[in-house]
């Protein structure tokens, strides 16, 4: 049933929901390491990135081994923000990353 009304939402409100808060210059972890947001694609440059149809794509470098993946991964609970770049948060602020 969830999976049914979440398909109903608006096309630009899912991509909205599925990236969750990432952005160009954001941080954040989850399960699998610590990740800095490269980019944010759409459209044509998130197929052309992936290789298959997707409406987003957003490229990631782990910091802790420096790998870059592209990926359209939704955001869940088990990712968690650490800053987002330019917010009052993040300026002038430390970065601890979880390990």
């Amino acid at each position: 049933m969830f999976a049914t009304a979440f398909l109903k939402k608006p096309a630009a409100e899912r991509v909205e929901s599925e990236l969750g808060p990432r952005s160009e210059g954001a941080l954040y972890f989850n399960s699998t390491g610590t990740f800095e947001v490269l980019a944010v694609l759409r459209g044509d440059d998130a197929r052309q990135a992936m290789g298959r149809t997707v409406e987003w794509a957003v490229t990631v470098r782990h910091l802790h081994t420096g790998h870059e993946l592209t990926h359209c991964m939704a955001w869940t609970a088990s990712d968690h923000l650490i800053s987002v770049p330019n917010s009052p948060a993040s300026l002038g602020s430390p970065v601890v990353t979880p390990r």
